[in-house]
């Protein structure tokens, strides 16, 4: 996005992009959840589409697979069984490393761009009057020290890492702190990948099973990806031990109350270790308040609404931002403090699917009552089983739902 609207950009990445392979995801150390499976929503895939035009043909010559995700995946919600109905939402099963080498192949074309990897930004520099961010400070992997001085433009996309607040307090005080707000959803989770012989390919593309009552907590997904690889997650509740070796892996999945992970996983081949990936929160942080918020930088995707990957939700809620930034910069006069507050008010949607919470910030009172409604309902009726999905893939707005459609 910003390559079509600045004569020059500069990527700044501490890590180097993960070569791929024929064998296992590629993956990178400084992203933790690089190791696991990856979705992107059908609202994010209409971003995707206006941000990256080529995004779904990319993917597609690099082995991903394209599904529906009501025909095409097995899907068990607290209630019961998803009826398997035709839904025109399009997954594609990839690898994160498989979607950030679709996009990197984009980005490269362009002559106005340049990446620059071994790079950890370690501080802002500021105009005299503290009103504008003029560059950044870096420090290399070998050592180094420098400025990328002249911005007109700073974007932080740095993630749930993103030290913006600190650089903040440096600059303008600590008696301004960044306020925070934090939920955490007590999951904890454990993934790998695997490969299937063609022969023993499930009736499904995908399957997912939400955690219910005798279940304890546990839940369990497993995706199919490029190269016949299956990407497969396994939560749990915090405080319960995660499973270290390939046997407690198995025997963890059997303890699900339906046999239907574990009956693929059984005959499944490992292709890397297990990942153990603990505890995770929902994680807002309201720039959206700061009084001294520079006039020229961006704080977007989880650097300020992070949330748990059990929705789903990460990228489909960071591209939904990256577009909400396009129509701000191609209205000079908006100030980014207009942004930020804008940003937290279109992450309010997604927050809510991810930590349940449909009491704050919802238009309709009783939303929450009509959701639970539908969920309980979805498994008897193909049409609001669809109704359910679109909602989860943020296709539907939560305040189309009426009495009427979840009776």
């Amino acid at each position: 996005m910003l390559k079509d609207r600045f004569s020059k950009v500069t990527v700044l990445e501490r890590s180097n992009y993960a070569q791929p392979s024929d064998s296992t995801p590629a993956t990178r150390a400084e992203v933790p959840q690089s190791h696991c499976l990856h979705m992107l929503m059908g609202a994010g895939a209409l971003a995707f589409d206006e941000l990256v035009p080529s995004w779904r043909a990319e993917l597609m010559a690099r082995g991903a697979v394209p599904y529906d995700v009501g025909s095409d995946v097995a899907m068990r919600v607290t209630s019961g069984w998803l009826p398997r109905v035709e839904t025109g939402i399009t997954l594609y099963g990839a690898s994160r490393g498989v979607i950030e080498a679709a996009l990197l192949s984009v980005l490269r074309e362009a002559d106005n761009v340049r990446i620059q990897t071994g790079q950890r930004v370690i501080g802002l520099e500021v105009s005299q009057d503290g009103a504008r961010v003029c560059g950044v400070r870096l420090k290399s992997t070998t050592g180094g020290s420098d400025v990328l001085a002249n911005a007109d433009v700073v974007v932080d996309a740095s993630g749930t890492a993103s030290r913006l607040p600190r650089w903040l307090e440096t600059i303008y005080g600590e008696q301004h702190q960044i306020a925070r707000t934090e939920i955490a959803p007590g999951r904890q989770y454990v993934s790998r990948w695997v490969r299937l012989a063609p022969d023993q390919t499930p009736g499904w593309q995908g399957l997912a099973l939400a955690p219910i009552h005798v279940s304890g907590g546990r839940a369990g997904m497993m995706m199919r990806a490029e190269k016949d690889l299956w990407g497969v997650v396994l939560q749990t509740p915090e405080g319960v031990p995660l499973p270290a070796d390939d046997q407690a892996f198995l025997a963890s999945v059997a303890a699900l109350p339906d046999r239907s992970l574990y009956d693929v996983l059984a005959r499944a081949m490992p292709v890397t270790p297990l990942h153990l990936f603990g505890r995770t929160a929902n994680r807002r942080r309201h720039y959206e308040d700061y009084p001294f918020w520079p006039g020229n930088l961006f704080a977007i995707g989880d650097s300020a609404c992070a949330l748990d990957p059990y929705a789903g939700l990460g990228m489909t809620a960071a591209a939904r931002g990256v577009q909400l930034l396009q129509r701000y910069l191609d209205h000079s006069d908006r100030a980014a403090a207009s942004f930020q507050s804008q940003l937290a008010k279109h992450n309010q949607w997604p927050w809510m699917i991810a930590t349940g919470d449909w009491t704050h910030g919802a238009s309709n009172p009783g939303m929450a009552d009509q959701i639970d409604s539908l969920t309980r309902a979805a498994p008897f009726d193909p049409e609001l089983a669809i109704l359910l999905l679109e909602l989860q893939h943020m296709l539907r707005a939560p305040e189309t739902l009426t009495n009427e459609a979840v009776a």
